[in-house]
């Protein structure tokens, strides 16, 4: 230790003798008082290292990014003072990120490189969504070497404009929007592993599903009444049913081994490889703070990929340092296990290191450990020994400091510590160079931390133009991977049939092996919105917005020779209530909802053609066997005489109709009609008889219907027969006339553009140039008021200076005369609507109009006069005369300012 202080001592006293100008480069502080209240700008050699970035159109930047203002250099001086104490308190640690080189090759603190900016997108108003489209408008870069921090941090606007950077320009760029939108969010500096650092999300899983299957509905429960009939005897031998149960026993096991040894043959090939430089990794994401925004708990954004991540979250393994535009902490917890036990109060000195000591009270703790210790006290005030920034005067640490010629680190109020080896002579020629005042006693010294306002941000205004902010991704596309899964993201209108979304989904891990795709569009006239093919099933699912003219909502199909289709509409819509359509070669079945008539399904069989081929032209109708049709309840009705089935045996000629349960009855009633033969014959009258209907009547109380009734029901269901057909055949009709629509509008895809979007929109911009055609047009046809007066002298090319002035006289003539007519005529009328207004009775509606008449008469000499006295009318008079000498000026400055009426007097 001897040899340490003396060895300390030659060179302290060795840079005394030398020259301040050679060595050190001091504006030293006058007083010690006054320094903390204003300091001055203290600058050193060799503070900062020489940039090694050129930039060539460093001309096109402002100024603050290619110098520092002085209050950016004071900032730095403090910065780099702290980056002195801190690294020789803890020389273990790694390097921190406080003031790197922008693009212009300047260094700035981080703090300032943060730029606050609400854009006015509503899509960046939430940190979700301005998280995705930052992630989606950047292409990420790798820290090159990725265990070192970058030298250099551009500014949001630079990333902006060249779309792309690493993991600390997401940050940068993320959180200056999200402070923007209120929300309280920090850059955190830290280590990661390579699967976010490299932002590999091929191990995660695909993030757009596909469409939701239909849920499957629980069979409503009959409820057991006092008087029903007592299920049967359950005859089943128990030993049989445990024998079974032990056999299903067996192979559920079986089946549970098989899929537990294939999750882990698929972990083990997921399982990632070992890295080298686990642990070491550099990597920057977004902490969102509570308290503001509605936002409840703590928790880490990611910007390469802009999900969200909770704060003890596996794959983040540390976190060195956090920082916001007002300031910048360390972190003081141990982060050996990860990041699952740190704690985010940042007032917490003994934990967060804060470089601006700021007089602000102390907030709520927020953990990830819900059962802090006890004992935190305790470890608090133990760690509390080593914080900096509450220990001594900030500007006293800056004076000392840079008058230091040894750069003695000063990280304790009793500083006298690191000088105490030092002899009283040293000691009296330091505060009497230095200080020029007596020793002061620095071990009882009281000081009071002073706050630091940061400099604004030295970057200009964040923006983005509608044209990017539309364009979203770099080239307008983007390709991601994930877990055995390809998606390809389009801009909108970029592409032909207006796709903004392609997910690939494989059977395997190289991608070779497709099983399922999923498009999503915009901005089509035909609605689509979703469709996605099955490949293995080789089955179609798409999905249509609201808005075509036959109000399709999904259509469901397959590419086999056996097709099976499934139509959903929006029955809101149609006039018929027509929900979904299912067609089989077959088979033809539709569903309603709400229908007036209680309509719930109908279903048509037909029957199974040959495979003969017609003629393209030539439409061949399928035959009809059976059409069925279900209704609902309806109140109104008895339930014997409500249809509950109505079945059109159109091979067999008759009708089968089935009514709804009574509840004092176990069966339905039944009744069969039977046509007759040639019932189609108009010439042929058929007569009643008995054989032609069948009843099953359940309630025998009930009285029997009579046979005209009966006869005249046969008569309405060979009508409904004929009009259920004619629905069946137009049903037929529409979905032939879809299929070929959609043919159609597949070929032509073309897209719908907004009326409000001028850039991408024909018609308005055909419109903008008519008008402006027009425009020029009417300033063409604009009247000529000297072509009168040059017309009577023949229209000459030239004319002479007494020429021009009789022309001159004659205009400002004919302009009075007019005047004078004007007033004239505006008198005579006004005297005679006077004059008739004071015969008429005053309650009429003569009366009224003249009254009404004559206000206007006045309201154009001048405006809001109603009054009809003479007075009144004189005041119009002489508003008119004003108005007159205000034209008659404008006449005069006209004729001054009209060259024809100049030298050298050319009129054409």
């Amino acid at each position: 230790m001897s040899k340490i202080a003396d060895e300390s001592e030659e060179l302290l006293v060795a840079s005394f003798q030398k020259d301040e100008n050679d060595e050190l480069i001091v504006e030293t502080i006058d007083d010690q008082h006054e320094a903390a209240s204003s300091p001055k700008l203290v600058t050193v050699d060799g503070l900062y290292p020489v940039s090694s970035i050129t930039c060539s159109n460093i001309e096109q930047y402002a100024e603050s990014y290619r110098s520092n203002s002085k209050r950016e250099d004071l900032i730095l001086t403090y910065v780099e003072n702290f980056r002195r104490q801190y690294h020789h308190i803890y020389p273990h640690r790694s390097v921190l990120l406080l003031n790197p080189l922008n693009e212009c090759g300047v260094p700035k603190f981080v703090c300032t490189t943060i730029r606050s900016t609400m854009l006015p997108y509503s899509d960046l108003t939430e940190w979700h969504l301005a998280a995705e489209f930052l992630a989606d408008h950047l292409n990420y870069d790798f820290l090159n070497p990725s265990y070192q921090l970058p030298s250099m941090l551009s500014s949001p606007t630079e990333i902006l404009a060249e779309q792309h950077g690493n993991c600390f320009d997401y940050a940068n760029l993320l959180c200056s929007l999200l402070i923007g939108a209120g929300y309280d969010a920090y850059i955190v500096s830290g280590y990661a592993t390579r699967e976010i650092c490299c932002m590999d999300t091929t191990r995660l899983p695909n993030p757009y599903s596909r469409r939701r299957e239909t849920e499957d509905v629980e069979p409503v429960k009959c409820q057991c009444k006092k008087y029903t009939v007592k299920p049967p005897k359950d005859l089943t031998s128990s030993y049989d049913a445990y024998m079974r149960q032990r056999h299903l026993d067996v192979i559920q096991i079986e089946k549970n081994r098989i899929e537990n040894e294939e999750n882990r043959r698929k972990a083990e090939i997921e399982r990632p490889i070992d890295d080298p430089l686990y642990g070491i990794r550099i990597h920057a994401w977004i902490l969102i703070l509570p308290r503001k925004c509605d936002i409840t708990d703590a928790f880490y954004i990611e910007p390469t990929t802009g999900y969200a991540k909770s704060t003890d979250d596996s794959e983040y393994l540390g976190v060195e340092s956090v920082w916001n535009n007002q300031n910048y902490w360390i972190n003081m917890q141990d982060c050996s296990d990860g990041c699952k036990s740190l704690q985010f109060d940042l007032n917490d000195q003994a934990r967060w290191e804060c470089m601006f000591p700021r007089s602000t009270p102390n907030t709520d703790s927020f953990t990830n450990d819900s059962h802090a210790d006890d004992n935190d006290d305790n470890s608090s005030q133990q760690r509390s020994i080593l914080t900096l920034s509450n220990q001594m005067d900030w500007f006293d640490k800056i004076k000392f400091y840079s008058t230091n010629p040894l750069h003695l680190p000063v990280s304790n109020i009793n500083a006298i510590s690191y000088y105490e080896h030092y002899p009283d002579r040293i000691k009296s020629e330091i505060y009497k160079q230095f200080y020029t005042s007596t020793i002061p006693n620095i071990a009882t010294k009281n000081t009071i931390p002073n706050e630091i306002d940061l400099p604004l941000s030295w970057v200009d205004p964040l923006d983005i133009t509608s044209k990017h902010f539309q364009k979203r991704y770099p080239n307008a596309r983007k390709t991601c991977y994930f877990k055995k899964t390809c998606v390809q993201k389009y801009a909108p209108y970029s592409m032909r049939d207006g796709i903004v979304l392609k997910v690939l989904e494989f059977d395997d891990y190289d991608f070779k092996d497709l099983i399922y795709i999923i498009c999503r569009y915009e901005h089509r006239y035909d609605k689509l919105e979703t469709r996605e093919y099955d490949v293995q099933t080789n089955r179609v699912y798409e999905k249509y917005r609201p808005g075509r003219y036959d109000h399709w909502k999904e259509y469901i199909y397959d590419f086999e020779s056996s097709f099976d289709r499934t139509m959903i509409f929006y029955n809101k819509s149609r006039s018929d209530n027509l929900f979904k359509r299912h067609e089989t070669p077959n088979e033809l079945t539709e569903y309603f909802v709400d229908h007036e008539h209680f309509l719930v399904s109908r279903k048509i069989v037909f029957e199974t053609q040959s495979k003969q081929v017609s003629p393209a032209h030539k439409v061949t109708r399928r035959t009809i066997l059976s059409i069925t049709e279900r209704f609902n309840r309806n109140p109104s009705l008895n339930p014997n005489d409500d249809i509950q089935e109505l079945l059109y045996a159109v091979k067999d000629n008759r009708f089968i109709l089935t009514y709804h349960r009574d509840a004092s009855c176990i069966t339905p009633s039944v009744r069969t009609f039977i046509k007759p033969i040639n019932w189609n014959d108009k010439t042929f009258a058929f007569k009643w008889n008995d054989d032609l209907q069948k009843t099953y009547q359940a309630d025998e109380g009930l009285p029997s219907t009579s046979q005209r009734d009966l006869f005249i029901k046969l008569l309405q269901l060979i009508k409904q027969e004929e009009n259920v057909i004619k629905q069946v055949r137009k049903s037929e009709d529409e979905i032939r006339e879809f299929q070929s629509c959609r043919q159609q509008e597949e070929l032509a895809s073309d897209l719908e553009v907004s009326i409000y979007d001028i850039d991408r929109n024909e018609k308005s911009k055909l419109y903008n140039e008519l008008l402006e055609q027009g425009t020029e047009q009417n300033k063409d046809d604009e009247i000529d008021y000297l072509a009168p007066y040059l017309v009577a002298i023949g229209n000459p090319k030239r004319i002479n200076a007494q020429i021009a002035e009789r022309i001159r006289h004659k205009v400002t003539l004919d302009f009075e005369h007019r005047l004078v007519r004007r007033a004239n005529v505006i008198q005579s009328h006004y005297e005679t609507e006077l004059a008739d207004l004071a015969v008429k009775n005053p309650t009429s509606i003569e009366h009224q109009q003249g009254k009404f008449r004559l206000a206007i008469l006045e309201q154009r000499l001048k405006e809001s006069v109603y009054s009809q006295s003479f007075l009144t009318f004189i005041d119009c008079l002489f508003s008119h005369e004003q108005s007159s000498q205000r034209n008659y000026s404008q006449l005069e400055n006209k004729l001054d300012e009209d060259v024809r009426l100049k030298e050298p007097y050319v009129v054409r």
